[in-house]
């Protein structure tokens, strides 16, 4: 994001002057900056696009706005969202400024963390997904990803995987799927993992980030999606004994806010294996576009750059 836009930003949103920016740390697809600002707030983040994988609308302002207001997680503020006029780079153009909030991602350092700090991050992770299911407010009757209808969410009708639709020859999944009356369609976040995460140096959640690939699913999918995030893709860097230890605190902080139903062991194994199927097909889904590939070259410039 050029300097001279940022600073147009700063001034007509809030109204105060840009002294310096740098870039977080590194991964993101979307094109953010942390400023350091002359007046009250001191600090802030700038975020330009971050399209959702389902729907390729900017919607994480609104995101963010609707999670505050309905639940306790610890969300940053949207002090102003907007969008560019006639970009010169051909990027996107939407941008919206988030209250800066403190801790540190643990990212790469996850596996390599204490034991209780481990602990301690996984098992408010489980209970800040949980209450987020349960937020009755945020309950929706099908499953779908979310697009801007002006200065609202809309709701679309899912596509491909993401609807994990019985129509489409899985109905031989000894699991529930979307439309069955044992699913319960939920807001999640949609890539809900210890990168997207800030923590204090007791292992504590201080903000949960990166909302732009929110979207309604039914709720032990979403569980089974983070679990594996958490716990299953880092079985060559932690020990059995932890991983069992990580996935019991895991899964204890979620049930502190939704009841698990008997056999959600076996439930959760298909998902995760569905939730692999679903990754590759978006993967090859995004590639197929040019601002798919210009994204997932972004992501991996960045990712060599760390």
């Amino acid at each position: 994001m050029e300097s001279e836009t940022v600073d147009r930003i700063v001034e007509a949103a809030l109204e105060t002057e840009l002294r310096s920016s740098r870039r977080p740390d590194p991964g993101s697809v979307a094109d953010t900056l942390v400023l350091e600002l002359a007046d009250d707030p001191e600090t802030a983040a700038c975020k330009r696009g971050g399209a959702s994988v389902w729907t390729g609308d900017v919607i994480e302002p609104l995101v963010v706005d609707l999670v505050g207001a309905a639940t306790d997680l610890p969300v940053p503020e949207v002090f102003a969202s907007g969008s560019l006029v006639g970009p010169s780079d051909g990027g996107p153009d939407r941008w919206a400024l988030y209250e800066y909030l403190s801790g540190r991602s643990p990212g790469s350092e996850y596996p390599g963390l204490e034991p209780a700090v481990r602990g301690r991050l996984v098992r408010e992770a489980g209970e800040l997904l949980g209450r987020l299911h349960a937020t009755a407010s945020l309950a929706f009757d099908r499953v779908g990803g979310l697009a801007r209808e002006g200065s609202a969410l809309r709701l679309c009708e899912a596509e491909g995987w993401h609807a994990m639709d019985p129509g489409q020859g899985l109905e031989v999944l000894p699991v529930p799927l979307a439309g069955d009356p044992d699913c319960r369609p939920v807001l999640t976040h949609g890539d809900y993992q210890p990168s997207n995460l800030l923590i204090d140096a007791s292992g504590s959640i201080t903000g949960v980030l990166d909302w732009g690939n929110a979207h309604v699913t039914h709720a032990e999918y979403a569980l089974a999606r983070a679990e594996a995030r958490f716990v299953d893709v880092h079985a060559r860097e932690l020990e059995p004994r932890e991983r069992a230890r990580i996935r019991q605190a895991f899964r204890s902080g979620y049930t502190r806010a939704v009841r698990l139903e008997p056999g959600i062991d076996r439930r959760l194994r298909t998902y995760k294996l569905l939730w692999l199927a679903q990754s590759t097909a978006n993967y090859g889904r995004i590639a197929r576009s040019a601002r798919g590939r210009r994204q997932l070259w972004r992501q991996c410039r960045r990712l060599l750059e760390a």
